[in-house]
C-alpha cells in the first residue's frame, strides 16, 4: 500500500511541478503594435520627409521636404521647395528614415492614414521614393 501511495503521490507531483513551471513560462507580454489608423496627422511629425504623392491637395508641407509629385492642386504652394514631378506615381505616402505614413487617398488634410514604423515597409517605400527621385524631373514654375 505504501508504495501505491508513493507513486500516486510522485505522478500528482510531477503533474502539479509540471502546471507550475508551464505557467510561470508564459509571460504576458505587451506588444506595441507597429502601426496605427489615423485620420489626424501632420508632415512635421517625420523629420526630413519624403512625400510621394499621386495627387497633392490641401496640405502644409515643411521646407526640408522632398516632394514627388504626379498632379497637384495648386503650384503656388510648392514654390520654393524641392519638387519633381513624375507622371508614373501611384499612390501617396509620406516617409522619413524611421516611420512612414501611408494614405488611402490623395494627399490632403484628414485622408485616412496608415502610421506605421515596421522596418521593412519604411525601407522599401524609401527605396521606392529614391528610384523615382532619379527618374523624376525637376519642376518648372
Amino acid at each position: 500500500m505504501d508504495i501505491i501511495a508513493f507513486i500516486i503521490g510522485f505522478i500528482l507531483g510531477v503533474i502539479v511541478v509540471g502546471i507550475a513551471i508551464e505557467i510561470g513560462i508564459k509571460k504576458v507580454t505587451n506588444v506595441t503594435p507597429s502601426s496605427k489608423h489615423t485620420n489626424k496627422w501632420s508632415i512635421s511629425e517625420i523629420s526630413n520627409p519624403k512625400i510621394m504623392a499621386e495627387y497633392l491637395s490641401d496640405v502644409d508641407i515643411p521646407k526640408d521636404s522632398k516632394i514627388l509629385v504626379n498632379k497637384y492642386l495648386d503650384k503656388n504652394i510648392l514654390v520654393g521647395l524641392d519638387v519633381k514631378e513624375h507622371s508614373g506615381i501611384k499612390g501617396n505616402f509620406i516617409v522619413g528614415a524611421d516611420r512612414a505614413l501611408i494614405l488611402s487617398g490623395p494627399l490632403k488634410k484628414d485622408e485616412v492614414a496608415i502610421w506605421t514604423v515596421e522596418e521593412e515597409i519604411v525601407k522599401k517605400l524609401n527605396q521606392e521614393f529614391d528610384e523615382m527621385w532619379s527618374e523624376a524631373e525637376k519642376m518648372k514654375f
